[in-house]
């Protein structure tokens, strides 16, 4: 039997093919979700008829939705712009799927470490379909020199260390699938790509940890490692970054030893937890 395609595995093009397709699929209820999808991926502020072209749904449909939203304290609306954000009820929701993470709570100190000692941007990140979330963040006190990335933000999982953290653990039914998404969304460098994710996850396999140079960016540098799976089955990883000029490969070296360290610290703490 074919193992079962999760919609948290998909780019979402091909998740909501696969949402025509379930039965059990609620409608109403996958169109409300990717209205807050689509306030979650962009500018603070959006208009109905801009968040319809991007759900590529009916303006009448999604004015409906919003309601419902709105009245549930989902997303907020302002008389005086016109426009729609994410409203309270949806920081709840984050604030509670983060704190469920023992990881997330075991995180910070070592976090606030990393970033300091090594004026680094620090995360936890866990990945969303193609994209590496950051669930925890810590920025250097000591520098400016720091990644313009907070909570809830995204990047790619192909070209980045803490993407290919992630995807180096994966068994290879799973990677194979989340493969056939990836090579759709960089189809033209795909081969190439792919070639920079195998090397990374060898490294991965080899030392604990991977490394990327002028890779999401072409002045970033960066180093992850991914922790062992929790009891639930999540994979989560730590990572480090900054622009290449201040993390060249001697000290991402250093860097990659002390995920290491911490990635096994963190792993006996959840099982004593």
């Amino acid at each position: 039997m074919e193992p079962r395609q999760e919609l948290r595995d998909v780019a979402p093009d091909d998740a909501a093919a696969l949402r025509k397709q379930d039965r059990k699929f609620v409608v109403a209820l996958g169109r409300g979700l990717s209205i807050l999808e689509a306030l979650a991926a962009g500018e603070t502020w959006l208009a109905s008829g801009t968040l319809a072209a991007r759900v590529g749904l009916p303006r009448p449909t999604v004015s409906r939705l919003l309601q419902s939203l709105v009245q549930d304290g989902y997303v907020h609306y302002s008389e005086r712009r016109r426009q729609y954000r994410l409203g309270l009820g949806v920081v709840a929701l984050g604030q509670t799927a983060t704190g469920a993470s023992g990881a997330a709570q075991l995180v910070q100190p070592y976090l606030r470490y990393l970033a300091d000692t090594f004026n680094v941007h620090a995360s936890l990140a866990g990945r969303d379909r193609l994209d590496a979330v950051q669930i925890e963040v810590c920025h250097s006190t000591t520098t400016l020199m720091t990644l313009q990335l907070d909570v809830g933000s995204r990047i790619p999982l192909a070209g980045t260390a803490t993407g290919h953290a992630l995807l180096a653990t994966l068994p290879e039914e799973e990677l194979e699938l989340l493969y056939g998404h990836l090579s759709r969304r960089h189809a033209k460098h795909w081969h190439e790509i792919r070639a920079r994710i195998e090397e990374a996850r060898a490294e991965h396999a080899a030392r604990g940890y991977t490394t990327s140079r002028h890779g999401w960016m072409t002045d970033i540098n960066g180093v992850a490692a991914a922790l062992p799976r929790d009891r639930d089955g999540a994979v989560l990883a730590l990572s480090c970054g900054a622009p290449a000029r201040h993390l060249p490969r001697a000290k991402m070296e250093v860097i990659g030893q002390e995920l290491k360290r911490i990635s096994a610290e963190i792993a006996a703490g959840l099982a004593d937890s």
